[in-house]
């Protein structure tokens, strides 16, 4: 097992998607991995050294670090914006919204003041900091 150093049994053995690369683990590392986030899970497998491909695991941890300092910030209180999963929009006062009916917007939401913003997708997907972050909050 990459995370604790263990050796799986042949039926206790999984893999764990970390960093773009799958790596093996046992059962036990798998289910305490599965509520963490994806940098976390990355900076786990580094520890003991015995990950594979480590430098796509680091390229990795980079990236999502950049992501997150790129990430936009709220207008109104300054906090990090979350951009929204569809199934965010079933609930929201935006759902029948003309607005969102006519123009093609990817919204964000602020988690402290409430605050809506709204993107352009075209835009925002070309920006590879921010597509991974579109990515990472919608897999939620």
């Amino acid at each position: 097992c990459v995370f604790c150093g263990e050796k799986p049994g042949t039926f206790r053995a999984t893999t764990v998607a970390c960093g773009g690369t799958v790596q093996t683990s046992c059962k036990s590392c798998e289910k305490e991995l599965k509520g963490l986030d994806e940098a976390e899970i990355c900076r786990r497998a580094l520890v003991r050294g015995i990950a594979e491909y480590p430098d796509r695991i680091r390229d990795r941890i980079e990236l999502l670090n950049t992501a997150e300092e790129h990430r936009p910030k709220c207008l109104r209180c300054g906090n990090p914006l979350t951009f929204m999963r569809e199934q965010q929009l079933d609930n929201s006062p935006l759902k029948d919204s003309v607005f969102m009916e006519t123009f093609d917007v990817l919204p964000a939401f602020c988690d402290s003041c409430g605050k809506y913003e709204f993107y352009n997708p075209t835009i925002v997907r070309k920006n590879k900091y921010l597509s991974h972050l579109i990515w990472k909050d919608t897999k939620k």
